[in-house]
């Protein structure tokens, strides 16, 4: 019963959330829903080889659409209140950020999932591996 609820709170905030981010055809409403973003880094070596650097921000990693970012922590915050007290918006898109980024470059879900169990954590609150799947789950949509 919990698990129906949570998830019909956080399709609700999502629909509230893309909602309010209709199309009136302005074209500053399109910079503002998304963000632009850059494919991660890369630093060249005095060999001339390109290496990955880890993505810290959302202008390293693509194109992500901000409404789904924006609906990740509307669904993170109604669905995990104890992980998302105190935090602010961009500690919790770091999860998406980070998560995405290890996807793209071929870590496992597994891997990625054990990733979010960390920084999902907060004040000593650790998801448990069945909410940290949820995460995982709520995660990859945001994905470019």
């Amino acid at each position: 019963m919990r698990k129906i609820i949570a998830t019909a709170l956080v399709g609700a905030g999502a629909v509230l959330t893309l909602t309010a981010c209709g199309d009136d055809n302005d074209d500053s409403t399109d910079t503002t829903m998304q963000t632009s973003m850059e494919m991660p880094a890369t630093t060249e070596t005095e060999t001339g080889e390109s290496s990955p650097t880890s993505v810290t921000s959302t202008e390293q990693l693509g194109t992500v659409d901000q409404a789904k970012l924006d609906a990740f922590v509307v669904a993170f915050r109604t669905g995990y209140s104890d992980l998302a007290e105190d935090r602010d918006d961009d500690s919790i898109e770091n999860i998406v950020i980070t998560s995405c980024n290890d996807l793209a470059n071929g870590v496992s879900e597994e891997q990625v999932t054990d990733k979010i169990r960390v920084l999902a954590a907060n004040k000593g609150t650790e998801p448990s591996q069945d909410q940290a799947e949820q995460i995982y789950d709520i995660v990859t949509p945001a994905c470019p």
